[in-house]
């Protein structure tokens, strides 16, 4: 790998972006790669750029672009589209995906980086040894790793801090998931992943914008990439509390028939007209269900890759230089 893009999501953090950035330039010295950053400014009401500071002092990244959305579209969306723009760009043997605010530790890239060697196509998630959180944040981190674990009956261990090839990028960039959660698209993909262990950096200034609505919010759009395995298992355990309902009506009316003294007047009717509501109300619900899934397979689903130029307001070139497509070095200074 020669030619590295970062993916940097930003929304109203101009100070996090500025300090990651000199960051970067430091880490960029010692690694055996040339790095581009491409910040995604999600729609952001304050001025990102003016946090950078003086952008002459940068030495080892190639150079920095902004790529402008027109609309605030939420932190997956935007880490979406900075794939789409390294897919159609086609000028880096690899996307690596990081978050501004220094959670995900530049430090860190020598060892998400490490393993690749000469593959061409590759795959590394970052897995947290360590996180610096409340105890309450990783107490519904837990609680969401584990329902999702319940419902979709897959694990997932991992958040956006990834390096994939160029190759795998242009597989995710298809895959209508993508536009919800990548870590469960990455899963969804069935793309082979590596898992490297990695401490959670601490953030560099301010607050982050993810409250409890939003933390809600996003375990349930991972959630959502697997609905139909959501739906079949929920079809399962219906078909599942019908037998068992079914099995304790029958039971009730022996018990109200041929032996009528155990069979309190009132109490078997009750419970018998309480179970077959219940068994028409899981009925009906599975059936719904599933017509909603099977109608949605006939929708046109969003294709990231050929829809999200209409989110792009802008790019501009900061400083340095672009990478030129395949193996030509570079292009000169010039903004789209």
């Amino acid at each position: 790998m020669n030619k590295l893009r970062l993916i940097v999501p930003v929304y109203n953090d101009g100070p996090s972006f500025g300090m990651l950035l000199r960051e970067l330039d430091n880490a960029a010295a010692s690694l055996p790669f040339q790095m581009f950053v491409t910040a995604i400014d999600d729609g952001s009401t304050e001025d990102i750029v003016s946090g950078v500071g003086d952008l002459s002092g940068f030495r080892h990244l190639v150079g920095v672009e902004v790529v402008s959305l027109a609309v605030n579209v939420g932190h997956q969306r935007a880490i979406a589209i900075g794939l789409c723009t390294a897919a159609d760009d086609h000028d880096s043997d690899a996307v690596l995906i990081m978050d501004a605010d220094g959670e995900d530790p530049p430090q860190s890239i020598h060892s998400l980086t490490n393993n690749i060697g000469d593959r061409k196509d590759f795959l590394f998630v970052a897995q947290r040894k360590k996180r610096v959180e409340t105890a309450s944040f990783k107490f519904f981190y837990m609680l969401y790793k584990g329902f999702f674990k319940v419902v979709t009956g897959k694990t997932i261990n991992f958040g956006n801090f990834c390096v994939v090839s160029s190759s795998y990028v242009d597989r995710l960039v298809m895959i209508a998931d993508l536009w919800n959660n990548l870590p469960a698209a990455i899963l969804r993909s069935r793309l082979p992943l590596n898992l490297v262990p990695i401490h959670r950096g601490r953030r560099y200034a301010g607050k982050s914008k993810m409250n409890f609505t939003s933390l809600i919010v996003h375990g349930l759009s991972g959630i959502s990439v697997y609905a139909d395995t959501i739906f079949v298992r929920l079809l399962i355990l219906s078909v599942a509390l019908v037998i068992a309902s079914f099995f304790l009506v029958s039971g009730l009316l022996v018990l109200r028939i041929f032996f009528p003294a155990h069979a309190t007047p009132g109490w078997t009717t009750t419970i018998t007209f309480g179970l077959v509501i219940i068994i028409l109300q899981v009925l009906f619900t599975a059936l719904s269900s599933i017509l909603t899934l099977l109608n949605n397979r006939v929708q046109r689903l969003v294709v990231p890759r050929l829809d999200y130029p209409a989110y792009v307001k802008n790019r501009s070139l900061l400083f340095g230089l672009r990478f030129r497509p395949t193996s030509q070095g570079f292009s000169p200074h010039t903004d789209n």
